[in-house]
């Protein structure tokens, strides 16, 4: 039962990795950092009615490639946060839609939490998250926790 680390590209991702290392430290448990990429849709080049195949196969490396690099993103966030060389993680990237994708991923790996970044508090302490994180929170089956997350520009 892993601690999901759900990360995007932001400032904010390290924050996440952190909260989620203690968890895993606490539970002690695994800990996956996950992206999820989104698959370019360029095929202007393909005739779908030509090349078929062609394009399937277009198609297939296009998401190969994106997964990749997905989860070059994840590795590379979790290389930056100090203190996780002495954590058992794994590096994740998938591709899809965010929510769906992190969902369904704990789902099938049993997480024990999922842990996101909001985005910031408003002057009456009322927290906005994005549209990933609402998501989860209002529809994954098991534990989120959003880290908040406060810039300077707050």
């Amino acid at each position: 039962m892993p601690i999901v680390a759900a990360v995007d590209q932001s400032d904010r991702a390290a924050v996440v990795v952190e909260r989620a290392a203690d968890l895993a430290e606490k539970y002690d448990t695994e800990l996956h950092v996950l992206h999820v990429g989104h698959p370019t849709s360029d095929f202007t080049e393909v005739s779908a009615d030509a090349m078929r195949e062609q394009h399937e196969v277009t198609a297939k490396t296009t998401i190969e490639k994106t997964q990749n690099a997905a989860t070059a993103v994840a590795y590379d966030i979790a290389t930056m946060v100090d203190g996780l060389e002495n954590t058992d993680y794994k590096a994740v990237g998938l591709v899809g839609d965010p929510a769906e994708v992190i969902r369904s991923y704990a789902t099938e790996h049993d997480a024990e939490y999922i842990v996101v970044c909001g985005r910031h508090r408003r002057p009456l302490g009322q927290a906005l998250f994005g549209s990933v994180t609402q998501a989860l929170l209002l529809n994954a089956n098991r534990p989120v926790v959003a880290v908040p997350y406060e810039d300077d520009e707050a």
